[in-house]
């Protein structure tokens, strides 16, 4: 059986083949292949994941200058399948067009033009890749090699029957300009990987799923100020049933600019993104919501014709209004949870900063706690009450509290008038107000 390997590993060997890369555009060069090293190396940490990596790690060594000559990339993917390489590799802006997502909100390392982000920091790469092959029911072990200097041709080389039975990928980045070892350890990477995989991360985290650097894992888990895992089955009328894990996320620190219910496939793959309702930032109410079904695996959501499939995947079905209805019950919970037991004390002290609270004398101490319980109480309530005040227009608010105090009828229905809420909200109110008690109505 040995004999029968290296017999097949020389004879394979012997072939070394140059490609050239099939483009519809001027050529790599001109493709708008990204510059930023950190980019770069994200788009081809997530080509590992892709390709089904369970743990993805950036090895390199440093001499006592800070320089790095080489940096490798490793995971234990399933490998890139000799059969398709010019899938792969060739069909560059092509295979492009035909994997990327528009609407995708994160930078995935689609077939082919991720493969060249190198080219932002390195003159070479070199992927070292081992896969199995169904047909000839053998493990090929075999190289990639692309220059910077010469990007529009790969070569495959050094191919070898292994006897190593496990997949995978070294991706090795060499002749390096512009980083340093400092630049893969500093906080900004460290933290711009954070942002671009802790999502990633946390749903497959039963998988134990990695990202390491010099065989240290990533810990994203201090972005997450919040995070629960919710089980929901929803049937149509014509009793499909579609079951739906949705995990919500408050993260410690703004993300961006909006907020987002994102909908992922059974691969985990984003196929459609929608604003959640409660884009919010006055409460730093920062969260996501990553819903995971099969569901999504032939998801249309570029049809919008009522009429049309209402059966169907798409955003105008019912299993899909009724996923959107559940979705906004969670985040209104989970924020009336966060203004409760974090928010609404961050207010208080902004309130004492700015010194807006109006002043209590030593006699009017009962009255200075009910005064602080009820503003409480009206934030939980509607914290859009004290969004975009200036500091004069927060004191005139809280000495209107405060001068109502002694009249709580008329103060009920001053906050009534004040507060645009709804049926639900002015019950809410209403009855937190007689627990208090503040009112008598």
């Amino acid at each position: 059986m040995l004999t029968n390997l290296v017999f097949c590993g020389l004879f394979l060997s012997i072939a070394k083949m140059e490609n050239k890369v099939s483009i519809n555009n001027n050529s790599v060069e001109f493709s708008g292949i990204t510059r930023d090293y950190m980019e770069a190396i994200s788009e081809l940490i997530w080509n590992g994941f892709d390709a089904g990596a369970t743990k993805i790690d950036l090895v390199f060594d440093t001499n006592e200058i800070d320089f790095i000559p080489a940096i490798e990339i490793i995971d234990n993917g399933s490998g890139i399948n000799l059969n398709n390489l010019h899938q792969t590799f060739g069909a560059f802006l092509d295979s492009l067009k035909r994997g990327s997502d528009h609407r995708s909100s994160y930078v995935r390392g689609k077939k082919g033009k991720g493969r060249f982000s190198f080219i932002a920091f390195a003159q070479k790469a070199i992927w070292n890749t081992t896969f199995f092959d169904e047909v000839a029911n053998e493990y090929i072990n075999y190289d990639v090699n692309i220059s910077a200097s010469n990007k529009d041709y790969y070569t495959d080389e050094n191919k070898r029957v292994t006897a190593d039975m496990e997949t995978g990928t070294r991706l090795k980045l060499i002749n390096l300009f512009g980083v340093t070892a400092y630049s893969f350890t500093s906080e900004a990477f460290i933290n711009y990987l954070k942002s671009e995989f802790g999502w990633f991360l946390l749903l497959n985290s039963k998988n134990d799923f990695q990202l390491c650097i010099n065989g240290d894992r990533i810990k994203y888990e201090d972005l997450l100020a919040d995070h629960e895992v919710f089980e929901r089955e929803i049937v149509d009328a014509s009793t499909s049933r579609f079951n739906f894990t949705i995990t919500f996320v408050r993260w410690n620190e703004k993300i961006g600019d909006k907020f987002y219910y994102y909908f992922l496939n059974s691969e985990k793959k984003e196929v459609f993104k929608q604003l959640t309702s409660f884009n919010n930032n006055a409460i730093n109410f920062y969260h996501s919501v990553y819903v995971e079904s099969d569901y999504f695996n032939l998801f249309n959501f570029t049809d919008t014709e009522e009429t049309t499939n209402m059966f169907g995947s798409n955003p105008q079905s019912p299993i899909f209004k009724q996923l959107i209805k559940e979705l906004q019950k969670i985040v209104n919970q989970k924020q009336k949870e966060y203004v409760k037991d974090d928010a609404v004390n961050e207010l208080i002290r902004k309130f004492e900063n700015a010194q807006s609270m109006p002043d209590f004398d030593a006699a009017e101490l009962e009255q200075k706690q009910l005064f602080i319980e009820l503003v409480k109480a009206l934030y939980c309530i509607q914290p859009r009450l004290f969004k975009g005040l200036n500091e004069s227009q927060e004191k005139m608010i809280l000495s209107l509290i405060k001068s109502q105090l002694d009249d709580k009828e008329n103060l009920f229905k001053l906050i009534r008038n004040i507060l645009p809420v709804n049926d639900e909200e002015n019950q809410q109110l209403k009855a937190l107000l007689i627990s208090n008690p503040i009112i008598a109505d």
